[in-house]
């Protein structure tokens, strides 16, 4: 019977997928975007940073792992959560991931209050961060081990860049697309000039279109995002789409942007993510066993212990671990490193 259960859940939760990409269906580029930015408006805004229903009341909610402690994208230490849960944590603050000076000095409380541009930030790194732009940091000015930022190029240009720590690309790469899709700006000021094209259509410019479309495949959509969307939903109305659906990306900025969007059927296996070397155990909860270098029909072991299509990473554990597969005509080992 629990068989029976699992198979018929399974089978619900596909079509409710399938039925909602439905909407999405025969648009692709600047008509997918627009739909966005349309139908994935928030309803409704914080009025405060500070104090019970607050941004800080939010992220104790949204950005914590199992055991109560408040994550860190920016230097991957873990808070405690004071008394209450609108306390901020000794040593953090608030970043806007794509600051408010970017669209000039009229800045709407639409933008000023998403708490999808948030994020809960260590304070020594947001003073080096300020309204620098990501990117690849060629030459570092600042590092504390995870994050940095220094010095990177554009077009021969140096400018100003920081990179966030592995395992949290995609985070705002996704976080960047949103806004980038809620909120285009007819004329960009500051760094942002170097960042974001003008208009509604594409608004990421050549370069954040490839570093971003970069840090999206090389960082999937973890469960601590899913979570996220979750939370702020309840509170603003909206979500944001590219953690929903992360394949949209492709129709609006990758390789399919001229290529109407068409619903996964019934029969489609679920997207399955290449094996990479280092996972996180606060985002990654499951690592597949699969890549475009390894045969279909492969078996695998992990630390000697044969497993199916996937591992969950809270059931290895923070360390390295080897990986073997065998096929037919090859086999093989590889290892992977999951960190906090």
């Amino acid at each position: 019977m629990k068989r029976v259960f699992t198979s018929l859940l399974i089978t619900c939760v596909l079509q409710f997928f399938i039925v909602a990409q439905s909407q999405f269906e025969g648009k692709c580029g600047a008509e997918l975007k627009k739909y966005l930015c349309e139908k994935y408006a928030p309803k409704g805004y914080l009025s405060s940073i500070f104090g019970e229903g607050g941004a800080w009341s939010v992220f104790a909610q949204c950005d914590v792992n199992s055991d109560g402690m408040m994550i860190d994208r920016y230097s991957q230490n873990l808070y405690e959560l004071a008394n209450g849960t609108a306390t901020i944590p000794n040593g953090m603050a608030v970043d806007f991931v794509v600051n408010h000076s970017w669209w000039g000095t009229r800045i709407s409380d639409a933008i000023e209050w998403d708490m999808y541009n948030m994020l809960p930030c260590n304070a020594q790194v947001l003073k080096y961060k300020t309204d620098y732009m990501p990117g690849v940091v060629v030459d570092a000015i600042y590092s504390n081990g995870v994050w940095s930022m220094g010095w990177g190029s554009i077009d021969g240009y140096r400018v100003n860049v920081y990179a966030p720590p592995r395992g949290y690309e995609g985070d705002f790469a996704r976080i960047i697309m949103y806004m980038a899709t809620i909120y285009p700006a007819e004329r960009w000021s500051g760094q942002g000039v170097n960042f974001f094209a003008d208009g509604e259509y594409p608004t990421l410019n050549g370069y954040s279109r490839q570093l971003l479309l970069q840090w999206h495949n090389l960082d999937p959509v973890s469960d601590i995002e899913r979570t996220r969307n979750d939370v702020i939903s309840k509170v603003q109305g909206n979500r944001n789409p590219f953690v929903d659906y992360p394949q949209l990306v492709d129709y609006i900025w990758g390789n399919k942007s001229s290529e109407p969007y068409q619903p996964p059927t019934e029969n489609e296996e679920p997207q399955k993510t290449p094996l990479r070397a280092v996972y996180s155990l606060a985002s990654d909860a499951k690592i597949y066993l699969y890549s475009p270098y390894i045969p279909a029909d492969a078996k695998w072991s992990v630390n000697g212990i044969e497993v199916a299509d996937f591992i969950e990473t809270k059931s290895l554990g923070i360390g390295v671990h080897e990986l073997r597969y065998q096929s037919a005509k090859t086999k093989g080992k590889l290892k992977i490193k999951i960190v906090e």
